[in-house]
C-alpha cells in the first residue's frame, strides 16, 4: 500500500485539560499519513485518482480551530474519522504533539485507524 502523508504541520490553536489552554493558543504539531493506491494516479497523472494532500490538510485545520478539545486523544480521533472518510484512504496515522508544554520533552499522542 502507498501513503500520502503531510508532516509537521503547525497549527495555533485552543486546546488542553487545563482552562488556561483554552484561553492562551498554543502550538500543535500534526503529521498524518493516509494509507491509498497512487498507482492509477501515477500513471495518469490525474488529481481525481489520488487523495490530494490538500484534503487532510483542510481537515486537521478545521479541526483544530473547532471548539476546544481537552486531549488531544480526541483530536486525533477526530482528525483520523474525517480522513476516513475520503474513498481512496484504508487506514489513516494520525501523530499530534504539543512542542511548548515544556523545554525538556514534547508531549504527543500517534494512533492507526482503519475502515
Amino acid at each position: 500500500m502507498d501513503t500520502i502523508y503531510l508532516k509537521n504541520y503547525v497549527v495555533v490553536a485552543k486546546h488542553g485539560y487545563y482552562k488556561e489552554e483554552h484561553a492562551k493558543a498554543q502550538r500543535f504539531v500534526v503529521s498524518v499519513s493516509a494509507s491509498c493506491n497512487v498507482k492509477v494516479a501515477g500513471e495518469s497523472d490525474d488529481l481525481k485518482e489520488t487523495l490530494n494532500y490538500e484534503f487532510i490538510r483542510k481537515s486537521v485545520h478545521d479541526i483544530l480551530m473547532q471548539s476546544p478539545h481537552d486531549l488531544i486523544e480526541s483530536l486525533a480521533e477526530e482528525i483520523a474519522a474525517a480522513v476516513l472518510t475520503h474513498s481512496k484512504v484504508s487506514s489513516v496515522e494520525v501523530d499530534i504533539s504539543k512542542p511548548d508544554v515544556w523545554n525538556d520533552c514534547v508531549p504527543g499522542v500517534l494512533i492507526v485507524r482503519k475502515k
